[in-house]
């Protein structure tokens, strides 16, 4: 089954949506204090719950997904919410977004899909977009016994994202409507 059926048929309600913002993601925007009309990235964005979001609180933000599906829905919720997001339907091994252009991305289950061999492709693509000094919060399934999900560790943080700093990978518990992933935490910095 693919992305864009798993929106189509209602399974991402029962598997991996959610009715509010995350956790994770309101403190990380409250921590950063990026000024409004600061720009957003929300890599892998889904039905769009954090893209409305981070639009909520003044970014001008872009929501990337595989899905149009997705991005339908994602529309319908930003219209509801009274906000604009630039929704584009894309890859995130090549993000339809300009060099050097967002100053904050997120990343809500995306990277940890990714096979090991395209991971390098996707930090190019981070670092590509992120402005220097833009920051990247990366989430995802720390538990190696859950495939299709490729662990999010401290050593694949070390290894791929050259070029970037962080602070400690730090265990979460990614909530849904649907149940819990136990999951890891980065906040990373392009040099």
């Amino acid at each position: 089954m693919s992305w864009d059926d798993n929106y189509r048929d209602g399974g991402f309600l029962r598997m991996w949506d959610y009715r509010h913002p995350t956790q994770e993601l309101v403190a990380t925007v409250a921590a950063l204090g990026l000024p409004a009309g600061s720009a957003a990235l929300d890599i892998g964005c889904g039905a769009g719950r954090e893209a409305v979001f981070l639009a909520s609180c003044g970014f001008r933000t872009t929501g990337v997904d595989l899905s149009p599906t997705a991005l339908s829905i994602a529309a319908d919720r930003a219209n509801r919410a009274g906000v604009r997001v630039d929704w584009r339907t894309g890859n995130a091994l090549a993000l339809p977004v300009p060099d050097a252009s967002i100053d904050l991305a997120t990343d809500r289950g995306c990277f940890h899909h990714i096979d090991d061999a395209d991971r390098p492709q996707f930090v190019r693509e981070v670092a590509r977009v992120l402005k220097p000094g833009g920051r990247f919060l990366l989430r995802g399934c720390r538990r190696s016994d859950m495939p299709p999900f490729v662990i999010i560790d401290a050593a694949t943080v070390d290894r791929l994202f050259v070029g970037f700093t962080h602070g400690p990978v730090l265990p979460i518990t990614l909530q849904a409507d649907s149940g819990t992933l136990d999951s890891n935490l980065v906040l990373l910095r392009r040099n």
